[in-house]
């Protein structure tokens, strides 16, 4: 059965599935109407780039959090609810995905910029099942992070000028690109089957949820974009007294030029509300695909009453990542000052780059800054268009 058949089967199992899941007892109170919701937001940056030898500066779309629109569609039967969600990039090129040698068109878009289409069945007591174009359950594993300035500085290294290749000694550029040396393991998103379970009441000790799905190979200019075919996750998140805490991992078997690998990631951040200061801490490993681990602390106060001040400092340091013997370190710093008025962050981010070759080869180092701000839509909400009162004062 092709793909396409999987997921004609999934959504008609999907609605079955809705009756028998139902409730026994009729609600007290009659079900909800059906509701659309639209949201997105635009991300457009300034990315500049050292290699070492030349500076480039380019317009892009932060990668971390691309441009998007979205809408989600709900159903509620009952107790459960039947949900669609749809999401497409805005199509500016992302900042991970232009190089020394590439420069994608300003508007990119195209069948790569479907993000997400996608059919859940939700219900309070079994969980959720979701068929189509969405995250794998072990996307977001490594981004358990409380700093708030991920838009500026994260774990996710290659966000920012992942396509870059580093210089060698000589100043030739080399075939290691910053993606190939700071990976982090975590999931992403494809066509798939997930399972994700309800919210687990530990009391005291917090919630937990689980997820898990199958997917199949998504290619886009002779690139996999997602490695991770079969995986699961945990996620945590508590309270304790005047701390906020989260953590998630993830186990997944990575398709790779080597065969099918087994992978691990995981994250844990922690908040103290009082005083805005934060840590966050995390590690992934590959077999045949080297390890790595990350920190970061940071600081988020409203000092000046027009919206959170964010900012952080981080570390990577990565082994084996990019051939036996190499080593990968990265420094970043990062800013964002959230304007709530405006729902607009603005954010700043500075990198530092390192890749050690052994005794094979040496490499420069590269920088990178990038600048800009994420405008959420509010407006699009409760809409029942896109443009409703989007331009409106």
């Amino acid at each position: 059965m092709g793909w396409t058949g999987i997921i004609r089967f999934g959504c008609a199992g999907l609605i079955a599935a809705s009756a028998v899941c139902a409730e026994p007892d009729k609600p007290e109170h009659d079900p909800l109407p059906q509701n659309v919701r639209f949201y997105g937001h635009f991300t457009p940056s300034v990315l500049s780039v050292d290699d070492g030898v030349t500076r480039q500066h380019e317009l892009v779309d932060n990668s971390h959090s691309g441009g998007r629109i979205g809408v989600w569609w709900d159903d509620f039967l009952g107790y459960n609810n039947l949900r669609f969600n749809g999401e497409l990039s805005l199509g500016l090129r992302s900042s991970s995905g232009i190089s020394q040698g590439y420069q994608p068109d300003i508007i990119d878009f195209g069948t790569h910029s479907i993000r997400k289409l996608e059919v859940t069945l939700q219900t309070d007591r079994w969980g959720s099942v979701s068929i189509g174009q969405g995250a794998m359950g072990s996307d977001g594993v490594t981004e358990s992070d409380l700093s708030g300035t991920s838009l500026a500085s994260h774990v996710g290294i290659a966000d920012t000028a992942g396509g870059f290749l580093f210089r060698t000694g000589s100043g030739t550029i080399s075939t290691v690109r910053v993606k190939d040396a700071f990976p982090t393991f975590d999931g992403g998103r494809t066509r798939r089957i997930r399972y994700d379970t309800p919210d687990l009441n530990l009391s005291y000790f917090g919630k937990l949820r689980f997820a898990a799905s199958i997917g199949v190979e998504d290619i886009n200019r002779i690139e996999t974009l997602n490695e991770s075919l079969t995986d699961a996750g945990v996620f945590y998140h508590n309270m304790l007294g005047s701390f906020s805490i989260a953590g998630s991992a993830g186990l997944s078997l990575a398709e790779t030029s080597t065969g099918r690998e087994p992978q691990v990631a995981g994250s844990f951040s922690i908040l103290h509300i009082p005083t805005g200061l934060n840590l966050t801490s995390v590690t992934g490993s590959r077999n045949n695909g080297g390890a790595y681990g990350y920190t970061k602390v940071g600081i988020r106060r409203d000092w000046f009453g027009i919206g959170e001040t964010r900012f952080s400092v981080d570390l990577y340091e990565g082994y084996d990542t990019f051939g036996k013997g190499t080593r990968a370190r990265s420094v970043g710093v990062g800013i964002v000052q959230d304007l709530e008025r405006q729902n607009i962050e603005v954010f700043l981010g500075y990198r530092e780059y390192s890749a050690d070759g052994g005794s094979v080869v040496n490499y420069r180092d590269m920088q990178s800054v990038m600048f800009g701000m994420r405008w959420k839509f509010r407006r699009l909400e409760n809409r029942r268009s896109v443009f409703e009162g989007l331009w409106q004062g």
